[in-house]
Formats: C-alpha cells, sequence, structure tokens
C-alpha cells in the first residue's frame, strides 16, 4: 500500500520546519569547537629576531589600568612625557621572562643618555658604563632608568638602566648606533631624532607576575619624561623553548 499525497506533504512541511529549526538554533553542543588555550599575537613587526619569535599574551579578564605614581603625571619635573613615544609590551600585555622591554623616545634633538657611555654600533649593546650617576638641573639622573612600583624613582627605588641603545642618542657629544626596532603603530608622533631603549627581562630578575613599570628617560634638552604601565610576565611554555623548536 503506497503513502497517499497528504502524508507525503506533511512530512515535506515537518522536514522543513526542522531544517529552519536547525539554523535559527546553530550546531548542538558535541557539534561546537572547543577554543582552548591563551590568545596569542606573534609580533613579526620587528627586524629584531629575538622580539619577532617573542609571543605575547592578552591579559585575561579585566584590562589591567597603568599605576598611579607622583611622577607618572604629567607636570613638576615630569616636563615631556610625549618624548617618550612607544613602548613594548604594550600596556597590559605581557612578555616572557627571557623577553626584552623596549622604550622609543624621539626629539628634535638627540636625547640624553649618561656621559661617556659608549655603545657597540654594530649591535646597539652598552660597551662600557657612562657616569651614570650624573644628574641634570633637576635633580634626576641623565641616563633613562626603568624602575619596579613600589620601589619607583620618588620612593628611591633600585634603577635597572638599559642592557642595548639603539638610534641616535647624546653621551656629551651627538652618537649614533644601530638601528632601532620598528616602532609600534599606536606610538606618538615621531620627530627628527629616534633612540631606543632596551631592557633584557631576566637581567632585571622578572618571575611570573604583574609589574606596576615606570620609565625614566630625557629629551634632546635634557627635560625629565616618565611613563608607567603595567606588564604581565610568563614563563614560555615548552613549545617556546629552543630544544623544542622544529626544524626550518
Amino acid at each position: 500500500m503506497g503513502i497517499n499525497t497528504g502524508a507525503l506533504y506533511i512530512i515535506f512541511i515537518m522536514i522543513i520546519i526542522t531544517g529552519f529549526g536547525y539554523i535559527a538554533s546553530g550546531p548542538t553542543p558535541s557539534q561546537t569547537p572547543i577554543l582552548t588555550g591563551p590568545e596569542v599575537a606573534l609580533n613579526k613587526n620587528t627586524t629584531n629576531k629575538a622580539q619577532a619569535d617573542l609571543q605575547l599574551y592578552n591579559f585575561g579578564g579585566a584590562t589591567i589600568t597603568p599605576p598611579t605614581a607622583n611622577l607618572c603625571t604629567k607636570g613638576g619635573v615630569n616636563k615631556d612625557p610625549d618624548a617618550l613615544i612607544a613602548y613594548t609590551p604594550a600596556q597590559a600585555s605581557a612578555v616572557s621572562s627571557d623577553g626584552q622591554i623596549s622604550l622609543w623616545v624621539s626629539d628634535n634633538k638627540q636625547p640624553y643618555v649618561a656621559p661617556n657611555e659608549e655603545v657597540t654600533r654594530s649591535s646597539g649593546a652598552i660597551k662600557f658604563e657612562g657616569e651614570r650617576d650624573t644628574t641634570a638641573p633637576d635633580g634626576y639622573r641623565l641616563e633613562p632608568q626603568l624602575y619596579i612600583s613600589p620601589a619607583t624613582l620618588e620612593n628611591n627605588g633600585k634603577p635597572y638602566y638599559p642592557d642595548f641603545i639603539r638610534g641616535d642618542f647624546n653621551n656629551g657629544t651627538p652618537q649614533n648606533s644601530f638601528n632601532y626596532d620598528v616602532i609600534p603603530p599606536d606610538a606618538l608622533p615621531q620627530k627628527r631624532y629616534t633612540v631606543e631603549f632596551i631592557w633584557n627581562v631576566s637581567e632585571i630578575g622578572l618571575t611570573d607576575n604583574d609589574y606596576n613599570i615606570e620609565f625614566v628617560a630625557r629629551d634632546g634638552n635634557e627635560n625629565l619624561g616618565v611613563k608607567c604601565i603595567t606588564i604581565r610576565v610568563y614563563t614560555p611554555p615548552a613549545a617556546e623553548s629552543q630544544g623544542n623548536q622544529l626544524p626550518l
């Protein structure tokens, strides 16, 4: 006995209704892909191989706001924070414990460093530490510094000096060394002379944690500039270590 036309019509209508319901509700939970792990963005916008291979992990949860410190606000001795045009990692981003922290300073004159500081021209590495205790008329050092809160400059904290100086700078006379890395796209306007100061995270001794960082540097007129950010330091997973990299 065959199926009559009315029954076929009802079956056809039910198939259409089921199809529309599937489209509206989406796949079943078992069909939905599960994404795991931290969001990762490879930093390829640089000429520095160590930084190009660095994985920058975004913070989970709410964005951490920069620390509030007396010198972090423009005004008073903090005359030219806008000379500090860029830094990596960015605010509320992260860097590996074997990575680097960079600060770019730009002005119409070469930004100042410690008198007689010598830099290897081919790499920007510090060849000879200058007179790093030398101060400007405002009483603060000429040499760029990085501080870890709460041991900030205003709290007489320990200064960390850069491991590399790349670009144009003034150590008593105008100098230049190995060219600086590509500046982040969200940087403030660049002026005639730019220098990049680089700190090795391992040299500072930072381990897995969140840190309030205070940058202190000079423009080309010896004016002080201070900026503060919050970053996270993480230990690279095994996949990032040299021994676990796939052959090219």
